[in-house]
């Protein structure tokens, strides 16, 4: 199990876990909150795991009362009409990135570590966020960089992007923490990149 999931005690006990219930992790990822699920469920509990990451699936149980699903959560209500549930008792989801996705330089998901520009939790997925980086116009970017990362100097931000790819693409999550270096107060680089990472 690569992530000890913070707040499981108080995750599960909110769930009030019934022994023959029906519960979806709707983010399997280590597999933390699904063996605490599994601890309390009955023989005939079910437990219905969702990761789109298939390094997930290494974490899995052998438990007749789980199933795996290798796909993305927001197509629940299909995998469940697919196995026979028409209704859950609980459901979990831990949203957010693990801290194994950032120990992991070649996921590209941290500035820690010098790796290319991947961030895709689906490794399977064919965009890529080089692609993002190097193929989004600059409003698009600053769209992006103001929504997703709250950053009030999103347009400059995408400027010098935009600058930088005309001379070289930007490959790597070093070669982008570069170009945004300037914008960072000194300092507190690393505080300051994480909501672009």
């Amino acid at each position: 199990m690569y992530h000890v999931p913070v707040l499981l005690e108080e995750s599960i006990e909110c769930l009030r876990i019934k022994p023959d219930g029906v519960y979806v992790d709707c983010t399997f990822g280590g597999g933390g909150h699904s063996r605490a699920i599994l601890a309390r469920l009955g023989n005939k509990g079910r437990l219905y795991g969702f990761d789109q990451d298939r390094e997930a699936y290494r974490n899995t149980t052998d438990d007749e009362r789980f199933t795996f699903v290798r796909g993305n959560f927001k197509y629940i209500s299909n995998f469940l009409r697919y196995y026979g549930e028409d209704k859950v008792d609980g459901i979990l989801a831990d949203l957010g990135v693990s801290s194994h996705h950032f120990d992991e330089a070649e996921r590209g998901f941290s500035y820690r570590f010098d790796g290319a520009l991947d961030m895709r939790m689906n490794r399977e997925a064919s965009f890529t966020a080089e692609e993002l980086i190097n193929g989004y116009d600059e409003q698009a970017l600053a769209d992006i960089l103001y929504l997703y990362g709250e950053l009030r100097n999103a347009r400059r931000i995408a400027n010098a992007i935009v600058c930088r790819r005309q001379t070289k693409a930007i490959k790597t999550i070093f070669e982008l923490t570069e170009v945004l270096r300037p914008f960072c107060t000194k300092g507190k680089e690393y505080k300051e990149l994480a909501p672009i990472f």
